[in-house]
């Protein structure tokens, strides 16, 4: 949806997509961050959908 939205903020598909590969890739590693702050792996596991969806994938991928 933000790709969709991008020109509204003055983006250009270039640079929306590179915004997007900017946040991914650290939010990628949301679990292991989880994990350093002490969160245990079941409370982990019911944020998951939060982070794990096919937006983070396509941000990965760009």
């Amino acid at each position: 949806m933000a790709m969709e939205v991008a020109g509204y903020f003055e983006l250009d598909a270039d640079k929306a997509r590179a915004i997007a590969a900017q946040v991914g890739k650290p939010v990628s590693k949301w679990r292991g961050e989880a994990a350093r702050q002490g969160l245990t792996k079941p409370e982990i596991d019911r944020m998951a959908s939060a982070f794990e969806h096919r937006d983070l994938e396509m941000a990965r991928k760009v």
